[in-house]
């Protein structure tokens, strides 16, 4: 909850980054209006349009906002590393890209001629209020952080190497820093720290195990200085502290700002996703009701994200009688019956019986158009599902993960996945697992509206 706090604060911040320039250039407009600037010296006022100088304004508060970006300025959840030569950076390439717009713009963009007066006083203008506005934040954000608690675990092997670096980064940090040697980590709980710094040489399976910790923590961020290894499902990230390049090793390259807006995009998605199909729902429901008796919707437990349940729905496919969960004892046996028959054409911890004889006539038509998954729109509005990733799986199918398999759990389940368009069912599990590691290391936006309009495609081909 803290560590969302932090985040919402975060966010806000070009949003007041963007307020704070557009009342600088206001506020030297105004004072361009004044004929007496200087004592004695009554200086000419030229045609100054309100509306060009506001847009004017305007452009240079989105140049800062959109160069800080590319820059790191706006990092989301974790510290920014010299903040004062990217924050001058940032300024810099902003009185770049401003100068540049106001000197060809001038007869283009802007038909009246902007006062040379107001874009100097309120570039240097703009760069005081923003760094005064943004020590204050740091101090005040530095403050929470001391006292949440907030601490840094820095991990180190019995290297040369790693006591130098130690000695180096130790002071880097404006957070508390504790410190343990890597077979001491075994007995702490490393999800409750901030940042986590592996120093030195580490053989690989110990580094794996470490990081394995840390990927289903939506807190912690791991970095790894001296030699690395590629280890299984990771993705690199080169990052500097206090001087020294660390690798930062991460599950996802989505991060940040990225990872918000894909939240939003999956809520308002399946916000209007929900609206389209919902006289589809409903006739569905009705069919469902008029073909068999039972419930209209099948419901259960599903494994989420970092393990935790969830309630899962979809819509009935089995006579209730015989479906698990509802049929009772009798029900099991035959799901046991069938999964050790010629029927199952799919051994695993992924059973596929072929022409069930569970599923009703209306059930068969659901499930090869995937209607039966539009009820999961709803567990994508509460938050427990998304619209794309690893399919999720019942608790006694997660019990029998292997440990690499477990990784699937390192992000929400969603309704349809990158497994689902490049094979559907006719994968084994293992491989199914392999295809949603891809996805998870490799996932973007982009990847997301891809698999989308390829599942379109999938189930119009019937597949």
């Amino acid at each position: 909850m803290k560590q969302k706090y932090n985040v919402l604060l975060r966010l806000l911040r070009p949003v007041l980054h963007i307020g704070l320039v557009i009342i600088v250039f206001y506020v030297m407009y105004r004072i361009r209006l004044f004929t007496d600037l200087i004592p004695g010296v009554q200086l000419r006022i030229p045609i100054i349009n309100y509306q060009e100088n506001l847009a004017f304004g305007i452009i240079a508060a989105f140049a800062f906002v959109f160069t800080g970006i590319i820059k790191g300025l706006y990092e989301l959840h974790k510290p920014i590393q010299r903040y004062f030569q990217t924050f001058t950076k940032t300024w810099l390439y902003r009185v770049i890209i401003i100068t540049f717009i106001w000197y060809f713009g001038q007869g283009f963009v802007f038909f009246f001629w902007i006062s040379r007066f107001i874009i100097i006083l309120g570039v240097f203008g703009s760069f005081i209020a923003l760094f005064l506005f943004d020590q204050v934040r740091n101090y005040l954000e530095a403050k929470r952080h001391r006292e949440w608690n907030n601490k840094i675990l820095i991990v180190w092997s019995d290297t040369m190497e790693s006591y130098k670096a130690i000695e180096k980064i130790k002071n880097g940090f404006s957070f508390k820093t504790e410190f343990a040697t890597h077979k001491e980590i075994r007995d702490i709980d490393i999800t409750e720290y901030f940042i986590v710094v592996a120093v030195g040489s580490f053989e690989k399976e110990i580094l794996q195990s470490i990081f394995e910790r840390v990927r289903f923590s939506d807190n912690t961020r791991f970095y790894h200085i001296s030699e690395w290894f590629f280890l299984e499902d990771v993705v690199y990230s080169p990052e500097n502290i206090d001087n020294i390049i660390a690798l930062e090793y991460k599950h996802s390259k989505l991060d940040g700002r990225s990872i918000v807006l894909k939240k939003v995009v999956d809520l308002i998605a399946s916000l209007v996703l929900t609206i389209i199909a919902l006289p589809f729902m409903i006739l569905i429901a009705i069919i469902i009701k008029i073909d068999s008796r039972g419930p209209i919707f099948y419901k259960a437990k599903r494994v989420g994200k970092y393990g935790r349940l969830f309630n899962f729905f979809k819509f009935r496919s089995m006579y209730t009688h015989m479906s698990p969960g509802y049929g009772g004892k009798e029900a099991d046996e035959l799901y046991q019956k069938l999964i050790q028959s010629d029927a199952n054409v799919r051994q695993g911890i992924l059973p596929k019986i072929k022409n069930d004889p569970r599923v009703t006539r209306v059930g068969r038509f659901l499930r090869k158009t995937s209607l039966d998954e539009l009820p999961q729109l709803f567990c994508v509005l509460r938050g427990t599902m998304s619209l794309v990733g690893p399919r999720p799986h019942l608790p006694e199918e997660v019990k029998n993960y292997e440990s690499w398999q477990k990784r699937l759990l390192s992000i929400k389940p969603w309704i349809t996945w990158y497994a689902q368009v490049f094979g559907r069912d006719s994968l084994d599990f293992e491989e199914e697992a392999k295809l949603d590691l891809y996805y998870i290391q490799n996932r973007s936006l982009f990847l997301d509206a891809y698999i989308i309009l390829a599942t379109f495609w999938v189930v119009f081909k019937g597949k």
